[in-house]
């Protein structure tokens, strides 16, 4: 009988031996590999760091987490916080619960560093400009004088794949101005690639952004932002592409591309459009109190938003905003009242232009209830003296 070998105890013995026992034995004893070596992974790196720069690391216990980024082997390092100096009055600038480092298992049996994922989760991370232009991170990342002289050690490779954010609160302050602009990611994912001078990468992120004025809130409050976007980053211009992208503030719907000079002064380039038959685009823009309120109408019509965002914005420069907005053959109805707003129209212009410096406009604004119409236009031709212009005449039918 050919395949009577089949039958016999000891072929399927060697056979299991072979197909299940010996994979899962080589995996166990790499992960023994790394679980030894994870001490000196993490603390050596960190310890060649702080003597390369003038700001301070410190992080809490390692541990091995071989599934948290499958199929890469991360370590887990509890604790994370980075400080501006090694001073004893030194500001934080990150402290964060858990940092998860994902390395291919070959790299480090073959004495290899390569951080291939990162998975940053629960903490803040503090991005301060002092009144003398620097920041508090360029002061961390600076090499100390007696640093400079030293024989370099070879640095751990990064060369990120992927790298997701948890739970991360980012303040951007200006000592300058007192402006703090605070950006809680609740997630955030991104994918990359690299080769010929360029780093394309592609991120989703779910993030709630506030903006604080000399410690008042301002109208941007509370607003909830999805992005979902592909970008190319040229290493050697500078240049970050954003290819035709889709984000969501609030329940409005828009599409935003364009490019950001990095080198210089962050010079922007940035297009945004959007429209929707109702008018979700334009409550997003709203005060925080008054979204509920409005979201109470129903409503509908043919609603657009166009807005143009170009020029430098470092060192507090203001970039130029040029935004169009409006509505045709929309309706607004309480349904609880029972009222009623039809034949709603109106176009709309926002500036920060030289020639009209942060003024607004609504024209061609037209509204009839029943029997009453009403047709006007007003501006608020600066936002700083507050200077109104109504027009308005109401018509019986």
């Amino acid at each position: 009988m050919k395949f009577g070998f089949l039958k016999r105890w000891k072929f399927w013995k060697r056979f299991m031996l072979i197909t299940i026992v010996l994979p899962i034995l080589l995996f166990g004893i790499l992960l023994l590999i790394v679980y030894i070596k994870q001490d000196d992974i993490i603390q050596g790196e960190i310890e060649a760091m702080n003597k390369k720069h003038k700001g301070l690391i410190v992080v809490g216990d390692t541990h091995l987490a071989p599934f948290e980024n499958f199929p890469y082997i991360s370590i887990k390092v509890d604790d994370v916080k980075i400080y501006e100096s090694k001073s004893k009055d030194a500001e934080l600038i990150l402290d964060v619960a858990d940092i998860y480092v994902g390395f291919d298992i070959r790299d480090i049996v073959a004495g290899e560093y390569d951080v291939q994922t990162l998975l940053i989760e629960d903490g803040f991370f503090n991005i301060i400009k002092h009144e003398d232009g620097s920041t508090n991170l360029e002061n961390a990342l600076a090499t100390p004088e007696e640093a400079s002289d030293e024989e370099e050690e070879d640095p751990m490779d990064i060369h990120l794949k992927s790298i997701e954010l948890r739970n991360l609160d980012i303040h951007k302050l200006d000592e300058a101005s007192n402006l703090d602009v605070e950006t809680y990611i609740h997630e955030a994912k991104g994918g990359f690639k690299t080769g010929n001078g360029e780093i394309a990468a592609h991120i989703d992120t779910e993030f709630v952004l506030n903006v604080i004025d000399d410690y008042d809130t301002t109208y941007i409050k509370h607003k909830h932002f999805e992005f979902h976007t592909d970008v190319v980053f040229n290493e050697n211009s500078g240049l970050l592409d954003i290819k035709p992208s889709g984000i969501t503030m609030e329940h409005g719907d828009f599409g935003i591309e364009g490019s950001i000079e990095t080198k210089n002064d962050m010079t922007l380039d940035l297009h945004v459009n959007g429209e929707k038959p109702n008018f979700d685009m334009l409550i997003a823009f709203a005060p925080e109190d008054l979204i509920p309120v409005l979201e109470r109408y129903k409503n509908a019509g043919k609603i657009y938003f166009h807005a143009d965002v170009t020029g430098p914005t470092a060192n507090g420069q203001m970039p130029f905003i040029d935004a169009k907005f409006g509505a045709a053959e929309a309706f607004m109805e309480n349904t609880d009242a029972g009222k009623r707003v039809d034949d709603l129209a109106f176009k709309g212009h926002f500036t920060n232009g030289p020639s009209k410096p942060w003024s607004f406009q609504l024209k061609t604004s037209r509204l009839s209830r029943k029997k009453a119409s009403l047709k006007g236009q007003f501006s608020l031709r600066t936002f700083k003296s507050q200077t109104w212009i109504w027009n308005c005449m109401r018509t019986l039918t």
